[in-house]
């Protein structure tokens, strides 16, 4: 353990100063631990006389000694914000954690990083869409690091989906590696811990408060490449991550549904402000970021179906791997009748190449 942690986390501790300070006051002195060993504390533009009296009574000193020893007995892996190890991505937003707290490994240099974000009351079809997007992200990209929050819903959807998928998964909590929150996560969190990690900026012991929600969400959108709202209300969480996202300059993107949809309402909410870009498919979004996919699928598929014939192919090939079509849709790009195209789709899912989905889309299978 390296000597000057004592510092580092005692910074992270000073009642009063938060993180856009903190920066300010590394950038001024250099480090943290050149912070405490400072004589006239009280002559930095800045710092107030509550401030001076925190750093030169080094009353935090304790806690962090404490906060020490719990790493070391926890197997708990620190990160100043400062240090080459910290999460590029995070360290670039101008109020990013002092500290950051992590079981597992958070896989700073990974080469693309996707926050999955949406409600805790997500639908059948919402989930849906968030495993294909994993999928994808998966079969394109290997190695695409998927950050979400551990809630219910959409956040747990991502995670899980992630593990399957063998991609890394970060789960940002909020509150101290003590606990987890919610405890109905526990088996989740530690299979994310095998080859991603459960992530925080709060110390040990400390509980989880509905307000540090907003806090922890912004080191979910300061870790990403891009942000994905799934499904949200006019007033949830996910709202409030896709437009930090957008202040951090990520981009954020966002699957559109029905006016009427309660959950569907705060996505179509960031596209009519143009906080969010309107995607329906992994492609879509691909195509946004300029992330080059492997080009065997369009061969693959053609192989795929010999036994098809011209008609069928026709169809099939409309439907892309990886993304999701609607009846009306193949009505209108095939040029048949609803009829013949209703007909149509039944004989493929009958021969096992596409699967109908709730709300009414098809997709290829996964063979």
């Amino acid at each position: 353990m390296e000597p000057d942690l004592l510092y580092k986390i005692s910074l992270s501790l000073i009642p009063g100063l938060g993180p856009c300070e903190a920066r300010e006051m590394l950038n001024f002195f250099g480090s943290a631990e050149a912070i405490f060993s400072e004589k006239k504390l009280h002559n930095v533009p800045g710092i107030n006389a509550t401030l001076c009296k925190a750093i030169e009574s080094r009353s935090v000193f304790f806690r962090a000694e404490q906060e020490v020893e719990i790493i070391r007995a926890q197997h708990i892996h620190p990160f100043f914000v400062l240090d080459p190890d910290y999460p590029s991505r995070l360290q670039s937003c101008p109020d990013a954690p002092v500290m950051l707290y992590s079981r597992g490994n958070i896989h700073s240099p990974a080469q693309k990083v996707v926050s999955i974000v949406g409600t805790r009351h997500s639908s059948a079809y919402g989930r849906e869409l968030t495993e294909l997007l994993v999928h994808d992200l998966a079969e394109n990209f290997p190695g695409t690091v998927i950050v979400s929050g551990l809630a219910y819903g959409i956040d747990i959807c991502a995670h899980r989906a992630a593990l399957k998928e063998g991609l890394p998964t970060i789960a940002v909590v909020a509150h101290g590696l003590q606990d987890l929150y919610p405890t109905a996560h526990r088996k989740t969190a530690d299979e994310i811990c095998q080859t991603g990690a459960v992530l925080t900026e709060l110390p040990w012991g400390t509980p989880s408060e509905a307000w540090r929600f907003v806090q922890r969400n912004r080191i979910v959108a300061g870790l990403c490449d891009c942000c994905v709202v799934m499904e949200s209300a006019v007033k949830g969480g996910s709202l409030i991550t896709g437009r930090m996202a957008r202040d951090y300059n990520r981009e954020v993107f966002a699957y559109p549904g029905r006016p009427v949809d309660e959950f569907s309402k705060g996505c179509n909410l960031l596209i009519k402000q143009q906080t969010a870009a309107l995607i329906e498919s992994a492609s879509d979004l691909f195509l946004e970021m300029m992330w080059e996919t492997r080009p065997q699928n369009k061969k693959k598929q053609i192989s795929l179906f010999p036994e098809l014939n011209s008609i069928q192919k026709h169809v099939m090939n409309l439907i892309k791997p990886g993304e999701s079509v609607f009846v009306n849709h193949l009505v209108q790009t095939s040029g048949l009748r609803t009829g013949d195209v209703l007909s149509l789709l039944t004989q493929l899912e009958m021969m096992g190449l596409i699967e109908n989905l709730p709300g009414g889309a098809y997709r290829q299978k996964v063979l």
